[in-house]
Protein backbone atom coordinates (compact mmCIF):
# COMPACT_ATOMS: atom_id res chain seq x y z
CA UNK A 1 0.00 0.00 0.00
CA UNK A 2 2.58 2.11 0.71
CA UNK A 3 3.62 2.55 -2.82
CA UNK A 4 0.40 3.31 -4.37
CA UNK A 5 -0.57 5.71 -1.89
CA UNK A 6 1.61 8.62 -1.65
CA UNK A 7 -1.23 10.84 0.40
CA UNK A 8 -4.26 9.01 -1.92
CA UNK A 9 -7.47 8.41 -0.28
CA UNK A 10 -8.65 4.84 -0.38
CA UNK A 11 -11.90 3.92 -0.73
CA UNK A 12 -12.58 1.16 2.27
CA UNK A 13 -15.15 -0.48 3.71
CA UNK A 14 -14.46 -0.65 7.14
CA UNK A 15 -16.22 -3.51 9.47
CA UNK A 16 -16.09 -1.96 13.22
CA UNK A 17 -16.76 -4.33 16.18
CA UNK A 18 -16.71 -3.27 19.81
CA UNK A 19 -16.51 -6.03 22.91
CA UNK A 20 -17.38 -4.58 26.19
CA UNK A 21 -16.55 -6.30 29.39
CA UNK A 22 -17.71 -5.31 32.75
CA UNK A 23 -18.67 -6.65 36.26
CA UNK A 24 -19.34 -10.03 34.34
CA UNK A 25 -21.55 -7.93 31.51
CA UNK A 26 -20.69 -8.55 27.90
CA UNK A 27 -21.55 -5.70 25.64
CA UNK A 28 -21.43 -5.88 21.84
CA UNK A 29 -21.34 -3.54 19.08
CA UNK A 30 -21.04 -4.21 15.29
CA UNK A 31 -21.33 -2.18 12.17
CA UNK A 32 -19.97 -1.48 8.19
CA UNK A 33 -19.59 1.31 6.81
CA UNK A 34 -18.08 3.39 4.23
CA UNK A 35 -14.32 5.53 4.74
CA UNK A 36 -11.10 6.19 3.41
CA UNK A 37 -7.80 5.04 4.55
CA UNK A 38 -4.23 6.96 3.20
CA UNK A 39 -0.75 7.74 4.35
CA UNK A 40 1.07 10.43 5.27
CA UNK A 41 4.48 10.41 6.05
CA UNK A 42 5.01 7.42 8.90
CA UNK A 43 1.18 7.79 9.93
CA UNK A 44 -1.67 5.77 8.53
CA UNK A 45 -4.91 7.29 9.00
CA UNK A 46 -8.32 5.44 8.69
CA UNK A 47 -11.02 7.57 8.44
CA UNK A 48 -15.54 7.07 8.15
CA UNK A 49 -18.56 8.18 10.21
CA UNK A 50 -20.23 6.29 13.24
CA UNK A 51 -23.67 6.28 13.38
CA UNK A 52 -24.98 6.39 17.00
CA UNK A 53 -28.78 4.70 18.56
CA UNK A 54 -29.90 7.99 18.45
CA UNK A 55 -28.92 8.32 14.30
CA UNK A 56 -26.58 11.46 15.25
CA UNK A 57 -23.44 10.50 12.86
CA UNK A 58 -19.62 10.73 14.40
CA UNK A 59 -16.90 11.53 12.17
CA UNK A 60 -14.28 9.16 13.28
CA UNK A 61 -10.02 9.22 12.48
CA UNK A 62 -8.07 6.69 13.54
CA UNK A 63 -4.40 7.89 13.27
CA UNK A 64 -1.82 4.65 13.18
CA UNK A 65 1.89 4.92 13.88
CA UNK A 66 4.63 1.98 14.84
CA UNK A 67 4.08 3.15 18.68
CA UNK A 68 0.50 4.94 18.95
CA UNK A 69 -3.26 4.58 17.78
CA UNK A 70 -5.07 8.14 18.38
CA UNK A 71 -8.66 8.85 17.95
CA UNK A 72 -10.89 11.11 17.32
CA UNK A 73 -14.23 11.57 17.34
CA UNK A 74 -16.06 14.82 16.49
CA UNK A 75 -20.18 15.62 16.33
CA UNK A 76 -22.73 14.80 18.89
CA UNK A 77 -19.73 14.18 20.94
CA UNK A 78 -16.02 14.50 21.43
CA UNK A 79 -13.50 12.40 22.08
CA UNK A 80 -9.85 12.15 22.13
CA UNK A 81 -7.77 9.29 22.99
CA UNK A 82 -4.07 7.63 22.16
CA UNK A 83 -3.44 4.20 23.30
CA UNK A 84 0.55 2.91 23.93
CA UNK A 85 0.74 -0.43 24.69
CA UNK A 86 1.79 -1.41 28.16
CA UNK A 87 1.36 2.24 28.81
CA UNK A 88 -1.41 4.54 30.70
CA UNK A 89 -2.53 7.61 28.71
CA UNK A 90 -4.94 10.04 29.42
CA UNK A 91 -8.21 11.44 27.13
CA UNK A 92 -11.14 13.35 27.16
CA UNK A 93 -15.13 12.66 26.08
CA UNK A 94 -17.27 16.13 25.44
CA UNK A 95 -21.36 15.58 25.85
CA UNK A 96 -24.08 17.40 26.35
CA UNK A 97 -24.02 16.20 29.95
CA UNK A 98 -20.91 17.97 30.01
CA UNK A 99 -16.79 17.37 30.13
CA UNK A 100 -15.08 13.63 31.74
CA UNK A 101 -11.85 12.72 31.76
CA UNK A 102 -10.79 9.37 29.89
CA UNK A 103 -7.74 6.96 31.47
CA UNK A 104 -6.58 3.87 29.59
CA UNK A 105 -4.68 1.52 30.25
CA UNK A 106 -3.88 -0.37 27.14
CA UNK A 107 -2.66 -4.00 27.39
CA UNK A 108 -1.99 -4.50 23.45
CA UNK A 109 -2.14 -3.43 20.21
CA UNK A 110 -2.27 -5.59 16.98
CA UNK A 111 -1.65 -3.99 13.31
CA UNK A 112 -2.07 -6.54 10.23
CA UNK A 113 -1.64 -5.22 6.92
CA UNK A 114 -1.99 -6.53 3.78
CA UNK A 115 -0.75 -3.91 0.60
CA UNK A 116 -0.88 -6.68 -2.20
CA UNK A 117 -5.07 -6.62 -1.85
CA UNK A 118 -5.24 -3.20 0.38
CA UNK A 119 -6.53 -4.41 3.45
CA UNK A 120 -5.53 -4.45 7.25
CA UNK A 121 -6.95 -4.79 10.76
CA UNK A 122 -6.47 -2.93 13.90
CA UNK A 123 -7.18 -4.37 17.28
CA UNK A 124 -6.92 -2.66 20.38
CA UNK A 125 -7.56 -4.51 24.09
CA UNK A 126 -7.78 -1.70 27.04
CA UNK A 127 -9.02 -0.90 30.44
CA UNK A 128 -11.11 2.42 30.53
CA UNK A 129 -11.58 4.75 33.52
CA UNK A 130 -14.39 7.37 32.95
CA UNK A 131 -13.61 10.06 35.96
CA UNK A 132 -11.92 7.60 38.03
CA UNK A 133 -14.94 4.74 37.73
CA UNK A 134 -13.62 1.26 35.66
CA UNK A 135 -15.80 1.22 32.94
CA UNK A 136 -14.89 -2.28 31.05
CA UNK A 137 -12.23 -4.32 29.18
CA UNK A 138 -12.78 -2.82 25.52
CA UNK A 139 -11.94 -5.29 22.75
CA UNK A 140 -11.84 -3.00 19.43
CA UNK A 141 -11.45 -4.65 15.86
CA UNK A 142 -11.28 -2.27 12.91
CA UNK A 143 -10.58 -4.28 9.74
CA UNK A 144 -10.68 -2.48 6.62
CA UNK A 145 -10.53 -3.29 2.99
CA UNK A 146 -10.51 -1.29 -0.69
CA UNK A 147 -13.97 -1.15 -1.97
CA UNK A 148 -13.86 -2.37 -5.55
CA UNK A 149 -15.66 -0.36 -8.22
CA UNK A 150 -18.57 -2.28 -9.49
Amino acid sequence: MQDNQKNEKMPVQVKFKSEILHEEQRQVMTFITNGQYYIKGETEYIVFTEELENKEKLDVIYKLTDKEVWVSRSGALKMRQSFRAGERTAGSLESEFGTFQLETDTEKIVRMKDPVKNRGSVQLQYNLKVQGEQTGLYFITIHYEEEQAE
